[in-house]
């Protein structure tokens, strides 16, 4: 089976009315339509578009499993917030998910079309800051990129977990280039280093090479996320 990334799934109108709900909320979250701390109702979600209120809750309760709403009693729901904390996290777990897969996948091999196209996506030509015109297109192929390698690596659970991060790292990405605009994109020397490293069939060069780049991702969020005025005016309290 192959798992794809939220950014690369097709809309699919013939869905259940709960899919349908379920993906529209999941890509409103990830895109900052609503972004973290927005408070709304079922009722608010199920007029907006158009459905009755029982998908729509079913959604919800899906999207809460995914930990991107929080109910509130009596009170609706709220996008889950982003905290420092929980990004660290988030990209050191994808650095053990990716390398992992980045390994696994060098060790088996990738089909001939399937390295070209790894190999076609590794050349950015307009190489530059992430901010702009070009973001969708530039997060797109990086998450084909890196989907291509995590379903190569021979292990279902494990490319489910990998693409599982994706979504949650496009959101907090996302607001990476909001607060941060100059942000620079994957730097294209350390994706090459990861096509050479499957291609050649090295496990360990495919893992170290793939922790390179996403430690060098993880850096560049942080920085950006710390802009933030929320961060920045929290008082540092003494450790207890």
């Amino acid at each position: 089976m192959q798992y794809t990334p939220a950014l690369l799934q097709e809309h699919n109108t013939a869905g259940s009315m709960m899919d349908r709900a379920y993906l529209a909320l999941k890509r409103d979250i990830i895109e900052l339509t609503r972004p973290p701390g927005q408070h709304f109702t079922e009722l608010d979600v199920a007029t907006s578009m158009g459905l009755s209120k029982t998908p729509v809750r079913e959604a919800l309760a899906r999207l809460h499993r995914d930990g991107l709403v929080q109910p509130q009693p009596r009170a609706g729901y709220v996008v889950s917030s982003v905290t420092l904390g929980d990004v660290a996290d988030l990209c050191d777990m994808r650095t053990l998910l990716q390398g992992e897969a980045a390994a696994l996948t060098a060790g088996r091999g990738l089909s001939p079309t399937a390295l070209d196209r790894l190999a076609e996506l590794s050349v950015d030509d307009n190489y530059g800051q992430l901010g702009g015109p070009h973001l969708n297109e530039r997060l797109r192929e990086n998450y084909e990129s890196e989907a291509i390698i995590a379903n190569g690596c021979g292990n279902a659970r494990l490319s489910r977990s990998v693409v599982e991060v994706f979504d949650e790292i496009e959101r907090v990405v996302r607001l990476a280039v909001l607060l941060s605009p100059s942000m620079p994109s994957s730097r294209i020397g350390e994706r090459q280093a990861i096509v050479d490293a499957i291609s050649a069939q090295d496990p360990d060069a495919a893992r170290a090479a793939m922790q390179r780049r996403t430690r060098s991702a993880r850096r560049e969020i942080i920085d950006a996320l710390t802009t933030s005025h929320a961060v920045t005016s929290t008082p540092i309290l003494l450790p207890t």
